[in-house]
């Protein structure tokens, strides 16, 4: 693609990403944020979703501000950003993809596999491409854990350990319900999942999980910790932690590969500084990477055939099954074949 891009915003409903993305894309000289879609939907929604009106926001950006997306997409737009509820991912990137416009969709792209298998086939017959942003893809400690361990510098990976800690979203309202968010296990999972099979290079086969629901009973109606046993098809076992339970600053990744001859880990949002004492230990702030800028600007370049798509509506897909079979297995208490 030459010239000056073309894109629109479709759904505020995940406002911290519709915010963060529009402000990137503003930000890109190459870009144009042509129009805004709030979907139709109310002004209390909207608020409590992104804390002001469709109306102030479009301003914000200097963008038109549709209510329909069909009325969006007619403006022959060159990508969509789609940052509506998680269940409506699937919908919205299709309608875009039948539009003729490329896709790139807030984490996570859904937690049901025969969306993200529809999704494949529309992207395919359109000839578009969709990229599900999985953040942790684009920090930097990840990525070198992950380069290290294809170098063999830890030998055959025989067993990686994930745990994932964010604090459970309880507003707006829509992320409360599974149905429509897929739970903590559905938002946060995602990151888990992707990160445990992208460090151990295969493909799980089967998982065993618990799960419980330690302090959100009333508020979210599932699991707020999981603990997941994964095994992969090359022979090696992951386990996956995702925690929505610790309210304080703490870690939000933190990744540990074991193989044959040695292990690496690496952590997320780290401390950069600790000072030991004799009775005590002092932490600095904790430190963030700007993944999810570098994350929306990776998929501008790939549309312009600059960088290869780092990742796919295939690791989607991937990720998906593997949250079906992890919630049968929890309310089963059995081990569940991942049906890929």
């Amino acid at each position: 693609m030459q010239g000056k891009l073309t894109c629109g915003l479709i759904g505020l409903s995940q406002g911290w990403y519709a915010d963060l993305f529009a402000t990137e894309l503003l930000a890109m000289k190459d870009v144009e944020l042509v129009g805004v879609c709030d979907l139709g939907k109310s002004r209390e929604y909207v608020e409590e979703c992104i804390d002001m009106g469709a109306e102030a926001f479009a301003a914000k950006f200097e963008a038109t501000l549709y209510r329909d997306a069909a009325d969006l997409l007619g403006q022959n737009l060159d990508f969509v950003v789609v940052a509506s509820e998680i269940g409506e991912h699937c919908e919205n990137s299709c309608q875009a993809l039948e539009a003729g416009t490329h896709v790139f969709a807030c984490k996570p792209f859904s937690f049901i596999g025969d969306e993200v298998r529809r999704a494949i086939q529309v992207a395919q017959s359109n000839s578009r491409i969709v990229m599900p942003a999985v953040p942790s893809r684009f920090e930097d400690g990840l990525i070198e854990a992950v380069r290290r361990v294809r170098a063999g510098d830890i030998g055959r990976p025989l067993t990686a350990r994930v745990f994932v800690n964010h604090v459970a979203m309880t507003s707006p309202a829509w992320q409360r319900d599974p149905a429509k968010s897929g739970g903590p296990l559905g938002e946060f999972g995602t990151y888990g999942f992707d990160v445990v099979r992208w460090a151990l290079g295969g493909e799980p086969v089967e998982v065993f999980a618990y799960g419980e629901n330690f302090m959100h009973q009333g508020q979210i109606e599932s699991w707020d910790n999981v603990k997941a046993l994964l095994q992969f098809d090359n022979g090696s076992l992951g386990s996956v932690h995702v925690c929505t339970s610790i309210s304080w600053e703490y870690p939000f990744f933190d990744l540990e590969v074991v193989g044959e001859k040695g292990c690496l880990r690496t952590d997320y949002h780290n401390y950069p500084v600790v000072t030991h004492g004799t009775s005590s230990a002092q932490l600095a702030p904790i430190r963030y990477a700007p993944m999810n800028q570098r994350e929306i600007d990776h998929f501008v370049k790939a549309m312009r055939g600059e960088e290869d798509l780092r990742v796919t509506l295939d690791d989607a897909y991937a990720v998906a099954r593997t949250i079906e079979a992890v919630q049968e297995s929890l309310t089963a208490h059995r081990p569940v074949e991942v049906e890929l």
